[in-house]
């Protein structure tokens, strides 16, 4: 294992509107961490996130403090208290910050927990390369499912989307982790319905991935547009943020997010019965994968589809997802 990949599956906080019980629906795979963040959590995941990218090299205070966008007396006292931990190393000479020992300890830990990946990398590759999709693995919590590996197809990346970024399970979505969860799950996700009618189409799409043993998540054309609209300015807040700058772009992406959420709040239609030559708008399929005991594990997912996908063609995918996923389960 290498310290850097395990230590870099954290992903940056993305401030959502919260309705006082649930969180609402952000743009197409764009997943979100929990609600109440924490500025000075914030500033130390993306102390480690930046250090990770120069692994051998590290980083100076200066370099350090502009990009966190702080002064390097704020810094210094929270670099010394991580070296002091050994989750930082100092060099002698060069005055560099790198990753320290003690992280190593953590990601082992981290690692010893997903074992069922090691199980699920080889299966998850194998799916990228019949579908040309990417592969999502997510681990089922509580409130929230995180993704724990990602096998990527070729091509643009998938707006962004990092492994330790989490989806609330709350509607509109969660309709790819909750047809194969615990019933006290399926009730609170059902409860969170906005009327009698929503509550019927959430059943509806709940049993239609049961029935055919994946679930299908839609997606409209706003959606589609505000991903990507993200996805680039993401990409300009990257430079902004080395700089210590980008405050204003940061309130403009919190902003198209929460547009995105409001835009986002009907669950965009189910699908019954798939027609072979009917034109479909994809967002993901997802397929569970049990233990031996019967508890959810995993998920895997499969992301990226083209514009329209006839409903032969994921129908055959979806198919692929399902015996993918019980291969897993029936080695774990």
């Amino acid at each position: 294992m290498s310290l850097p990949g395990k230590v870099r599956q954290t992903v940056r906080l993305r401030i959502v509107r919260v309705n006082m019980r649930t969180m609402r629906k952000g743009p197409l795979g764009s997943f979100v961490m929990a609600p109440r963040p924490s500025p000075q959590t914030d500033r130390l995941v993306s102390l480690v996130d930046a250090i990770a990218e120069r692994p051998e090299e590290g980083l100076t205070l200066s370099e350090i403090a502009r990009h966190l966008a702080v002064t390097p007396a704020t810094c210094h006292p929270m670099l010394a208290s991580l070296t002091s931990l050994g989750w930082l190393i100092r060099h002698p000479t060069r005055r560099t910050y790198r990753l320290g020992p003690a992280l190593v300890a953590v990601g082992r830990a981290a690692a010893q927990g997903l074992g069922v990946l090691d199980i699920a990398r080889p299966v998850m590759r194998r799916l990228r390369d019949e579908t040309g999709l990417t592969c999502l693995a997510m681990t089922p919590g509580e409130y929230h499912v995180a993704i724990a590996e990602i096998v990527r197809a070729p091509g643009p990346d998938l707006h962004r989307i990092n492994i330790g970024a989490q989806a609330p399970i709350a509607p509109p979505l969660g309709i790819g982790y909750v047809p194969w969860a615990d019933e006290q799950t399926v009730r609170r996700w059902l409860d969170g319905a906005d009327s009698p009618l929503a509550r019927g189409r959430m059943e509806r799409a709940i049993d239609n991935a049961r029935r055919r043993g994946f679930a299908i998540e839609l997606v409209t054309d706003v959606e589609t547009r505000l991903g990507e609209t993200l996805g680039e300015l993401d990409e300009h807040l990257e430079g902004l943020d080395t700089l210590g700058a980008g405050a204003s772009a940061a309130r403009l992406r919190t902003l198209l997010e929460e547009i995105a959420a409001e835009i986002g709040a009907s669950d965009g239609g189910q699908i019954d019965d798939l027609e072979p030559n009917r034109d479909y708008r994809i967002g993901a399929i997802s397929a569970p994968v049990h233990d031996r005991d019967g508890d959810l594990a995993l998920i895997l997912s499969l992301r990226g589809f083209a514009a329209r996908t006839d409903g032969a063609t994921l129908d055959k995918t979806g198919r692929l997802l399902a015996d993918a996923a019980s291969e897993v389960a029936a080695a774990t």
